[in-house]
């Protein structure tokens, strides 16, 4: 075994020339080919990984847990179970791989002797310049690997937040293992190795006065502008001197014309204050952040340091409370983050840059999620009920359950037989497994007895009433329930979507609204100002427009291409006629409709803002200087189309605009003479604050703009019949057959109740909402059940599925819809919610 540069590893190519405040900095760009971690109660990678996105602080366990790594390995046989694993899953062997120890001392760890190459290094800095070195001496990768495997437990952080924060506290200190695998371009073309970032430039000092040199330095050595890195890691130690060079180095070294341009990320707030091993995670922090393409989140951040704020606002950095989704800026050019490296005796400046490829970057966040789905299934009462008591017996007995086993055993017997009867519990721990189980048993015999369903507030599911044959209509609602932080976490969630979504549009990022959707600040958000930022995105007719129909896209995908389940039919709703058109692929380029909805008269200024086509039909003065009466409102009220429509008199200015169920409807128009009529009919109102004069007498101005704006070459046939609100009838997929339908539907007022009766009449009896809210679920459920009633029959047995919920996380959105579908009898594919890694596996060399 060699032994490269192990006696002198903290200066290894780190000369820096004091009188020129020069610094050497890495000459060869390094790829990233794999990684691990594992720390006390997240056994692999991807529970840090979600632990990380989520930006839950790490439950702290007491060593001797059995689940505890000091109860399992010592240091020596944990560093070497780490490195094992990333080897193997390169496929590559010892003697092919370099290790290079990043502790304060060599702690001889075991087998170290059959690799290429072993070294200790005493901080990540070096570590780098190290693996650059062996990497071109020798053809071999080179794998860093850090541990901390301390007797003492620390106290548990309260917070997820960073000493940079005023309401910092401090952090805890976990056990745990980090290892990642380093080699040149040629090494991963050789071993065909997935490459999952690259360390563009690193630049480092034992000088830490230094930092402001040491940052500028590395953007001249990388030819890289400041302004271009997307994120950056930073220390944040829990030393106050420490953190306030850290973040004055950074507000000097990062200044731009830019604000609100690059995100700060610090796994610190998850993982704690770890000596070596955090030096690691940061790296791996980065890596994350970069390959699956999000910001990450300080999730219990309010705001900076008093003394600090004006630093932090006047600095190009921002803070997440929740993680969000990146897409490629306009130019398309690559991605780069940073990592600002700080220990007590040194410093490194770290350039990452993405792999460019936008193909699907998998990932393991749905089936290492702490929500597990067990699923269970028989063909009677009985056995049904037998299964729950042998499992809830089970659970009263057994000390440790490792639940996400189980979950995919239980997944694994459903899977070979599928029985008529299915009940889905939702639990996120065995504590709370047990209770779910208790309510089931019970639950269970009176669905049985009365046939009905039986539901949790966690979501736990069973319909004793499942279809026979499950017809699925897809409803696409309107834009106003659009909201500020809409679907942020599906990218994350379903990955495979990815590549599809950025070929709906040039700029995926602007269509969808990004930034609005999760907007920056250096300040945690508070309920008035996002309430203020909701209301302004619904008052903006093309924002919510665009952004409507790319979610729809999005939601569509979701359900049709990764869950496997097709529409059988389709309706829209108001301008989810426009949505359901994009999403279901009827147009050759749907990204094409966003652009044209950004640059519409009619829906910029004729139809929404200063409502011009309005103001000329009723005489108002045009607007002045940018001022102007508000002069149009939509009201939420009860009763029937019958009884609003006498209500109104030919002099009012209103208008029935949608009829929601048999009982209620919108109402919009003047605000004067809406609320005349509102008084009329002795009624409450609720003012929607949505100036948008469509599906109203007013709107027909721009009937013949409207043909234009939404006339689109055509694809192919598609599979699924859709009804539109401007007959009520299936609409043949014509370029001009679609165009009119969405203009007349624009024009006329949307009598739901009527699409979803015509729906329920084709036999559809499964509806799941593309959009946000779940307005269309309720509105359905109430229609059927009052034609039902008026025409003297049983309600039809249906199913409603909301696939979004304001203020309810995505994950959880997402597993109570599966476990409404799979109990109801709709064919779906599990298989992310069971299996998954971001780990991938190594393509066999052809």
């Amino acid at each position: 075994m060699s032994n490269i540069n192990s006696n002198n590893s903290n200066n290894t190519n780190q000369s820096i020339n004091t009188k020129h405040n020069q610094f050497s900095c890495l000459t060869t760009k390094m790829r990233i080919i794999g990684f691990d971690a594992q720390l006390d109660g997240l056994a692999n990678i991807d529970c840090v990984e979600s632990k990380l996105y989520q930006g839950k602080v790490a439950d702290l366990l007491d060593p001797s847990d059995p689940v505890a790594l000091l109860a399992n390995f010592d240091y020596s046989s944990l560093c070497k179970h780490s490195a094992s694993k990333v080897v193997q899953a390169n496929k590559l062997n010892a003697s092919q791989v370099a290790v290079v120890e990043i502790a304060d001392a060599q702690q001889n760890i075991q087998g170290a002797d059959i690799h290429f190459s072993y070294d200790t290094v005493a901080n990540l800095g070096d570590a780098l310049s190290l693996c650059e070195k062996i990497i071109k001496q020798s053809d071999v990768a080179v794998l860093l690997v850090a541990a901390n495997l301390e007797q003492l437990v620390t106290q548990q952080q309260t917070i997820a937040s960073i000493s940079f924060a005023e309401n910092f506290n401090h952090y805890q200190q976990l056990n745990g293992v980090a290892s990642l695998l380093l080699c040149s371009e040629l090494f991963a073309a050789q071993h065909n190795s997935v490459v999952y970032a690259a360390i563009n430039n690193v630049v480092s000092t034992d000088n830490i006065a230094q930092l402001d040199e040491v940052i500028e330095f590395a953007f001249n050595c990388s030819d890289i502008a400041k302004t271009e890195i997307s994120s950056i890691e930073v220390s944040a130690h829990a030393n106050s001197e420490l953190k306030q060079l850290e973040s004055e180095s950074l507000f000097k070294s990062y200044h731009s014309d830019s604000t609100l341009n690059t995100a700060i990320s610090c796994h610190k707030s998850v993982l704690g204050e770890n000596q070596q091993l955090s030096q690691l995670l940061g790296l791996i922090n980065s890596v994350f952040v970069l390959q699956q393409r999000y910001c990450a989140a300080i999730k219990d951040w309010t705001a900076p340091c008093a003394e600090q704020l004006s630093g932090w606002e006047k600095s190009p950095f921002y803070l997440l409370n929740q993680a969000a989704p990146v897409f490629p800026n306009a130019q398309q050019t690559a991605r780069y983050s940073a990592y600002s490296c700080l220990s007590s005796e040194h410093y490194s400046h770290i350039i990452l840059q993405d792999n460019e490829a936008q193909d699907i970057h998998q990932n393991g966040f749905n089936a290492s999620a702490d929500l597990s789905l067990l699923i269970i299934n028989a063909d009677s009462e009985t056995a049904l009920l037998k299964q729950l008591t042998d499992l809830n017996d089970a659970l009263q007995t057994t000390q440790k359950l490792d639940l996400k086993a189980l979950s995919k055993q239980l997944y694994t017997t459903y899977s070979a037989q599928l029985k008529h009867y299915k009940i889905v519990l939702l639990a996120e721990s065995v504590t709370e497994l047990i209770k779910e189980v208790s309510l089931a048993i019970t639950g269970i015999q009176n669905a049985f007895k009365n046939q009905t369903d039986w539901k949790t507030p966690k979501g736990s599911y069973f319909t004793a009433t499942p279809a026979e044959n499950a017809k699925v209509a897809y409803l696409y609602p309107g834009i106003g329930a659009t909201y500020v932080g809409l679907g942020r976490d599906l990218f994350h969630l379903f990955p495979e979507i990815y590549p599809d979504v950025l070929a709906l549009a040039d700029n995926i990022g602007a269509s969808l609204k990004n930034e609005m959707m999760n907007p920056r600040s250096v300040v945690a958000l508070d309920f008035k100002t996002l309430k203020q930022l909701d209301s302004d995105l619904r008052n903006d007719l093309t924002n919510i427009a665009e952004c409507g129909v790319g979610f729809a896209c999005v939601f569509t995908k979701i359900f049709r291409d990764v869950f496997k389940v097709p529409a059988d039919f389709a309706g829209g709703y108001s301008m989810g006629e426009i949505s359901m058109y994009a999403a279901l692929g009827c147009w050759q380029k749907p990204g094409l409709m966003c652009a044209r909805l950004a640059n519409s008269e009619s829906f910029n200024h004729r139809l929404s803002g200063e409502l011009r086509s309005v103001r000329e039909l009723w005489n108002f003065p045009d607007v002045a200087n940018g001022t102007y009466e508000q002069i149009w409102e939509t009201y939420s009220i009860k009763g029937n189309y019958q009884q609003v429509s006498e209500a109104i008199e030919p002099t009012d200015r209103a208008h029935i605009t949608i009829v929601n169920t048999p009982d209620s409807l919108t109402l919009g128009g003047y605000p004067e003479d809406c609320l005349r009529v509102i008084k009329r009919l002795g009624v409450r109102a609720m003012p929607l604050n949505m100036p948008n004069a469509i599906h109203c007498e007013p709107a027909y101005s721009e009937y013949q703009d409207m043909l234009e704006l939404y006339s689109m070459d055509v694809t192919q046939k598609i599979a699924t019949k859709i009804y539109s609100t401007s007959c009520y009838l299936p609409i043949p997929q014509h370029s001009k057959a679609l165009a009119v339908s969405i203009a007349k539907c624009l024009c006329d007022h949307v009598d739901y109740p009527r699409l979803v009766n015509t729906l329920a009449k084709q036999q559809a009896n499964v509806f799941i909402e593309m959009g946000a809210g779940r307005s269309l679920c309720s509105w359905t459920d109430k229609t059927l059940k009052m034609t039902a009633k008026a025409e003297n029959r049983p309600e039809i047995n249906h199913l409603s599925v909301p696939v979004n919920a304001k203020g309810t996380d995505d994950q959880v959105t997402y597993a109570r819809a599966v476990a409404k579908l799979v109990s109801f009898g709709v064919e779906i594919n599990l298989h992310s919610f069971f299996y998954g890694s971001i780990i991938q596996p190594v393509p066999s060399v052809k």
